[in-house]
């Protein structure tokens, strides 16, 4: 019998060394393999505002849908999308909402909004839905992918082949994002789903990641952290030394075999049948 296949995750955020407020959040529940990364923008504290929404939304949402006997499907959504994607989708959708609707009763928040990457994990799939410039990479038998495209004008440009990766790392514009949650009544929603291998590992980041760590030096600490949560503590170590210009939020998880049971857990499994 093969042995059973358990996602081990760890998420942390830090402020970085230029900002004294942090505008990103995280949310993870790992009974449902649902992980979310939000980095908020707006001025005062309606960043963190948004972005705390963003994921505490889309956490109530995941719960309400597929915490119970029932799994909830919401109605519509484009043909031949998996049913998992249309669930990340209504969550992200349903957070677009609520922040929007908030930036128009409070004047002191509007224009809020913040980017949202969401994932949910199983032991056979990693599904995926993500809104602006937070990324999520899949990390397999010692190479990196990066599962997420970025929503900004120089994403845009990349694409169009109108820059080169190089300036693009160094572009001025790179805050300048084509989409985000909540600064619309409606917003477009980049779902995908992407089958998972035992020893797969995902990363879902805030930019504040990716300008200050390379995808190369990302890789590396990859290949030589096992654990998840030195993972993370790596990569955040790794950007505050190169200059923390942002926050950075961070989110790690790693399919593997569950933990062998002890002696005594097996005994006391016995007597509890």
């Amino acid at each position: 019998m093969s042995p059973k296949l358990v996602w081990d995750f760890f998420g942390r955020t830090d402020s970085g060394c230029v900002r004294s407020n942090n505008e990103d959040n995280f949310g993870i529940d790992p009974d449902l393999g649902l992980l979310i990364v939000a980095d908020g923008m707006g001025g005062h504290n309606s960043g963190e505002v948004a972005s705390e929404l963003a994921v505490s939304t889309i956490r109530d949402c995941a719960r309400r849908m597929l915490g119970g006997e029932k799994v909830l499907v919401p109605e519509g959504g484009a043909p031949g999308v998996p049913v998992r994607c249309r669930q990340l989708e209504h969550f992200i959708k349903t957070a677009n909402t609520v922040i929007y609707e908030k930036g128009r009763a409070f004047p002191k928040d509007a224009g809020m909004g913040t980017t949202v990457v969401a994932a949910l994990a199983d032991e056979k799939v990693l599904s995926v839905a993500h809104v602006g410039d937070s990324r999520l990479y899949l990390f397999r038998r010692g190479v990196l992918s990066q599962l997420t495209e970025d929503h900004s004008l120089v994403g845009d440009q990349l694409r169009r082949g109108l820059i080169t990766p190089e300036a693009a790392a160094h572009s001025t514009l790179q805050n300048i994002l084509t989409r985000a949650v909540g600064a619309e009544p409606e917003v477009n929603v980049d779902v995908a789903e992407h089958p998972v291998l035992p020893g797969d590992m995902v990363l879902l980041a805030t930019d504040g990641l990716n300008k200050m760590v390379s995808d190369a030096q990302l890789a590396t600490v990859l290949a030589r952290e096992p654990a998840p949560a030195q993972v993370v503590d790596a990569l955040l170590g790794m950007a505050r030394r190169a200059g923390g210009l942002d926050n950075i939020t961070v989110i790690c998880g790693r399919l593997g075999a569950a933990p062998a049971r002890g002696f005594w857990q097996q005994v006391s499994r016995l007597w509890e049948r």
